[in-house]
């Protein structure tokens, strides 16, 4: 994912797609988040359809990833523009609006009633040749990061296919040509080629999908830590212990669940203690842990109390986490600004509740016996974390496929 985009199609999203890939593959059974969270920490693209996976890649094959998510909408259809901005706002792009400047100069280019605004209406009478000077413009204003430029041919109008053809841009670029047959094209430019979509919508997907494969690429992925304070030979003679008397595995008793976790600097806290927090400034999370057959351990969190009954606000990663992995999962669940401190609540202690995924994902990947884990209720709050229950559970560990994913990361001692 460094070196190139890789690219796949996300199939069994559903209850009878997840029946059929069972049918055919194992891999495919496997939980989709378990394979959403396998493919965003390695930076794989994923789409829902072959379209999608078509029109990323001709955007890909063509174009650098965005450095940003920034983007300058140029139209000749207003209506169409503003289809484009919605849709750029639903997938988190933000719609460019030129600055004073630069819409003083535009409004010299384009017919009157057009918009200068953003996104930007030339017009269905503008010129090819002044349609080709607004996207030179827009891609030498340095707020902007790509460009999606979008044209009706009508006899009213130049050959605004050619004023994209010609123009010199030096940012990501996408065309919408609204009457052209095909789903995606690929237009050839000065610079090369770009990718031309038939509908705004298609052009707005490819482009999100390559501005996020730019962020991942551009990131720092960070370390997985090493707890000088863990007692991981404690933990590995207890594991041992324990499957010796129980051969089947099971669930282990609150008192042995508090002592494997608190030789990984895990300490349970007083409940009551945990439900005045909770009642007063903390905030409920979960921190859970479980076990994919075919992708490994997955760390999961996310809101707790009655916000667990929300699955879709929660986020996953493979362990071993990295301390980019523990960051993204702080602030992917949509629920994130209860953490940061919501209108005026106070925030809670982010660094803490980062070493507490850490040190979980650490428990995991040193006792790969742990199948199960729930830290619950989890309250975070902004002088701490308080962890007041435990439920963990061990299992023989089976002989592992030999084609099955290795991590080799590089332990940092802090």
């Amino acid at each position: 994912g460094q070196r190139m985009p890789v690219l796949t199609v996300l199939a069994g999203r559903s209850e009878a797609g997840q029946r059929a890939a069972a049918s055919h593959t194992a891999a495919a059974a496997t939980p989709l988040v378990s394979r959403e969270a396998l493919f965003e920490q390695a930076g794989v693209i994923t789409t829902p359809g072959f379209g999608e996976l078509l029109e990323a890649t001709a955007f890909l094959a063509t174009q650098q990833p965005p450095a940003g998510r920034t983007v300058a909408i140029v139209s000749n259809v207003g209506g169409a523009g503003v289809l484009t901005a919605d849709a750029c706002t639903d997938l988190g792009l933000t719609v460019h609006h030129p600055g004073s400047e630069t819409r003083h100069r535009i409004r010299e280019l384009a017919p009157e009633g057009g918009s200068v605004a953003g996104p930007v209406d030339t017009t269905a009478t503008v010129t090819s040749e002044d349609f080709r000077k607004v996207l030179e413009l827009m891609s030498a204003d340095g707020e902007v990061d790509a460009i999606i430029a979008l044209v009706l041919q009508t006899g009213a109008t130049g050959d605004l296919v050619g004023a994209i053809r010609d123009a010199i841009v030096s940012v990501p670029m996408a065309a919408v040509v609204i009457n052209q047959p095909e789903a995606v094209r690929l237009l050839t430019v000065r610079s090369g080629k770009v990718p031309a979509y038939g509908y705004p919508e298609a052009a707005a997907a490819a482009l999100a999908r390559a501005a996020t494969y730019g962020q991942w690429r551009a990131g720092q992925p960070g370390d997985v830590l090493a707890f000088p304070d863990a007692d991981q030979a404690a933990a590995r003679e207890f594991v041992r212990g324990f499957l010796a008397i129980s051969p089947d595995g099971g669930w282990l008793s609150p008192g042995e669940a508090a002592s494997v976790l608190r030789w990984y600097g895990i300490h349970l806290g007083d409940s009551d203690e945990a439900a005045r927090r909770l009642a007063a400034v903390g905030t409920e999370v979960i921190v859970r842990l479980e076990d994919d057959q075919m992708f490994g351990p997955l760390v999961v969190f996310g809101l707790g109390g009655v916000a667990t009954q929300v699955p879709q606000d929660r986020v996953a990663r493979l362990a071993p986490l990295t301390e980019a992995d523990a960051d993204s999962m702080l602030g992917s669940i949509r629920s994130a600004a209860l953490l940061r401190g919501y209108r005026g609540a106070p925030a809670a202690d982010l660094t803490v509740l980062r070493d507490l995924l850490m040190r979980v994902s650490r428990m995991s990947d040193d006792l790969p016996e742990i199948t199960e884990l729930d830290l619950a209720p989890v309250i975070a709050g902004p002088d701490g974390v308080v962890v007041a229950g435990a439920r963990v559970r061990i299992m023989p560990q089976a002989p592992q496929d030999p084609f099955l994913r290795r991590l080799r990361l590089h332990y940092v001692v802090i």
